[in-house]
């Protein structure tokens, strides 16, 4: 519930007081509670909720897209409303192929996601938001808030990102991308998603340019990368940005708004999605391990764990969790194994070819289900057996499996830091930080992020 004297427009830096007591208390307003809130308000219609997010908005910055395969026929009826753009189809261009992927593809903006939010907190007494809300303890049926007060729920779930400090990965590459939405003086050339096109250079590893059509003139052009390190050079991607619209015949553009992240990609078997511990609140998103570990995709688990905490009872709840944790961590193993392939036994220059293998052997259920974090033993067995990209090292893999005592950690760090894990392989991009400029081609500085710093934030995800 907002303050109705508020005007709708200044709601996101609105202060309001939560109740003491809820059925559910949601630590965080990224995309995992809020996804919870709408499957609560589905499936638990007469549960009270609390959500208590620390910034002054929700959902950050970001951008999530999804196939149809990530939602259960249940999820879709509670998912819908967060969708602001939808493709029939999309492409890839990878080593002089091209395909066409009969597979639907949707977007959600973290401005939507925020006024959807927000509209159910003005709509219900039940649901309360508290934006501003400094959270100090949590607990399985408590939050304690930096001004002392106390939140008891019967339920409590913690999605407030990675824990400062403590979540590490000992053997890790990196997702980097740097996005540009921009706008056009004439259309854009094609009306559905072109999601890799590698026709750009590969000296830093599999590189790729994504493109995202919200408008005939108004599009997301994004340099995407899986490289061994987390350096970023803004001006550089804006470079090659800008090369990759000049041969495409796309000579006037200015930027409205930028998009960017470094994401570790997981090869040591750290931080899986895992079930409460006792006296502990479920932990949720990235911060329990809800994530795609090949992808940094966090969206298909967010939903299915959101479907989960909702359609049990709140006694049956954390067992739930637990079952469905059991379930995805055998595929967060392979998806580190994948991350392995990638980074240490083939070549950067030659990494284009897994993903060229990968859209052309395997039919679309399997690619569905794969970006799902669904995927089955014979899908795995596709994915990883066949003729041999070029580029092996096969020394190096091999050391990979030895070298965790001589690994230097991934420290990953909350969202205050750099970055954002909702983004994903090719399908899923979500970015943190945004910048509105007015001018074409005007961009700050070039941001160089030391490895060290190669940071999720809070979405996984």
């Amino acid at each position: 519930m907002f303050d109705p004297e508020v005007p709708a427009g200044d709601r996101t830096a609105v202060d309001v007081t939560a109740p003491e007591h809820a059925d559910y208390v949601l630590v965080g307003g990224g995309l995992q509670n809020g996804l919870l809130a709408l499957a609560i308000r589905h499936h638990q219609p007469s549960a009270s909720v609390v959500m208590l997010e620390r910034a002054h908005v929700l959902g950050g910055q970001h951008t999530w897209s999804f196939h149809p395969g990530d939602l259960s026929e249940t999820a879709d009826a509670w998912v819908g409303d967060l969708v602001d753009a939808r493709w029939p189809n999309y492409r890839v261009h990878l080593g002089g192929q091209d395909r066409q992927i009969d597979l639907g593809y949707s977007s959600i903006s973290s401005t939507h996601f925020a006024k959807v939010i927000q509209a159910l907190a003005d709509e219900s007494p039940l649901f309360s938001l508290q934006l501003n809300a400094h959270v100090q303890d949590v607990r399985a049926d408590r939050v304690r808030l930096s001004d002392g007060r106390t939140i008891r729920g019967r339920l409590v779930v913690d999605g407030r990102g990675p824990r400062d400090g403590r979540d590490t990965f000992s053997q890790c590459g990196y997702q980097k991308f740097w996005g540009f939405e921009i706008e056009t003086e004439k259309d854009w050339p094609s009306s559905n998603p072109l999601i890799m096109d590698d026709r750009v250079d590969q000296s830093d590893g599999f590189r790729f340019i994504y493109s995202l059509p919200f408008e005939p003139r108004r599009v997301l052009v994004e340099d995407t990368r899986f490289s061994d390190t987390s350096v970023l050079d803004r001006e550089e991607c804006l470079r090659t940005v800008g090369k990759y619209l000049d041969e495409r015949g796309v000579h006037q553009w200015k930027v409205v708004r930028e998009e960017h992240g470094v994401l570790p990609m997981p090869m040591s078997g750290e931080w899986k999605p895992t079930g409460p511990e006792a006296g502990q609140a479920i932990a949720a998103g990235y911060r329990g391990g809800w994530f795609h570990a090949a992808t940094g995709y966090s969206f298909p688990l967010a939903v299915q764990l959101a479907e989960t905490i909702a359609s049990h009872s709140i006694e049956d709840a954390p067992a739930a969790v637990g079952e469905l944790a059991q379930l995805h961590q055998r595929r967060s193993s392979f998806g580190r194994f994948l991350n392995r392939l990638l980074f240490r036994l083939v070549r950067p220059t030659h990494r284009w070819q897994i993903f060229r293998r990968f859209y052309r052997v395997l039919p679309l259920p399997a690619i569905e289900r794969f970006y799902s974090h669904q995927f089955r033993f014979r899908d795995g067995f596709r994915i990883v057996v066949g003729r041999p990209p070029g580029g092996l090292q096969p020394f190096r893999f091999l050391k990979s499996f030895l070298s965790r005592s001589m690994a230097s950690p991934v420290h990953v760090m909350s969202q205050n830091h750099v970055i954002s894990p909702s983004h994903v392989m090719p399908p899923s991009h979500v970015m943190p930080q945004s910048h509105v400029m007015p001018q074409s081609h005007v961009m700050p500085q070039s941001h160089v992020m030391p490895q060290s710093h190669a940071v999720p934030s809070q979405e996984a995800r």
